[in-house]
């Protein structure tokens, strides 16, 4: 979906997109580099967490500096959370990263974007999901940041069934399908045995991890852990002393550096 009117948030150019997916919308907005960048432009997809409090607008902002190199930046809400229509699932959510990624097929098409330079920057949750995804779609540069890879472990946790509670009563409807708690914890677990669900070598030409070296959701020996088992090269930066989230500006400002970095090699 486009504007019947360029808009712009500040220097860039936004464009609303909805992705017909069995019958539910799928929303974001395309955020396009200012002048002199012209077309083709390479593209990032932002593959967002859960539960996904973080306005479009806030992400790009936080983003903006890609946009200052040139990039396109795809931003989404899944399916169940926000301003998309339907309910949370695993199959849900990869059925969405591949219809987005058929989009952005059509984006270069249209000669919007650079078919060979589609880029992922995928966050807790959405790193499990990039993953799944590029077992097929193949994609030139994979970033996870603080990702959630070993889902089992924490859907078999009794704690996770406390932070789905939190999240129904503190923040109703930021994440429709989780209401009744026993039921999606039993769907998840049901979801995980498929082997749809379990990812080896990824069809990638770059790939970088961002971790806080005091990540207690995805401990750094977790991540080695994974991509040993799997034979998966990977370069890994750690960010001494951050947990699962980046909560102070040194660290955002180290991460926005080795982001920068990554997508400027």
């Amino acid at each position: 979906m486009e504007f019947s009117e360029k808009q712009f948030d500040g220097p860039y150019e936004v464009i609303g997109i909805e992705i017909n997916i069995e019958g539910e919308m799928l929303r974001g907005v395309l955020y396009l580099p200012p002048s002199p960048y012209e077309k083709p432009h390479p593209i990032i997809i932002y593959f967002h967490g859960f539960p996904q409090l973080t306005p479009f607008q806030d992400i790009a902002k936080e983003y903006s500096f890609l946009l200052n190199m040139g990039y396109v930046l795809l931003i989404f809400n899944f399916r169940g959370y926000q301003i998309s229509d339907g309910k949370v699932s695993l199959k849900s959510q990869l059925q969405d990263a591949f219809h987005v990624l058929i989009f952005t097929n059509k984006l270069a098409e249209e000669s919007l974007i650079q078919k060979e330079n589609i880029n992922i920057i995928a966050h807790d949750l959405g790193g499990f999901i990039a993953c799944i995804c590029c077992k097929e779609r193949p994609i030139n540069k994979l970033l996870l940041l603080n990702p959630i890879l070993n889902l089992s472990r924490h859907v078999h946790d009794e704690r996770f069934k406390d932070s789905l509670k939190y999240i129904n009563h503190f923040l109703p409807g930021h994440v429709r399908g989780i209401e009744d708690v026993e039921y999606f914890v039993k769907m998840t677990k049901e979801e995980l045995s498929d082997l749809q669900f379990k990812f080896d070598t990824l069809r990638v030409n770059e790939f970088l991890i961002i971790l806080g070296d005091n990540d207690k959701i995805t401990p750094l020996s977790e991540v080695n852990a994974v991509f040993h088992e799997i034979n998966q090269k990977f370069k890994l930066i750690t960010i001494p002393n951050m947990d699962h989230e980046c909560l102070n500006d040194e660290e955002l400002e180290q991460m926005k550096k080795e982001i920068k970095k990554f997508f400027t090699s």
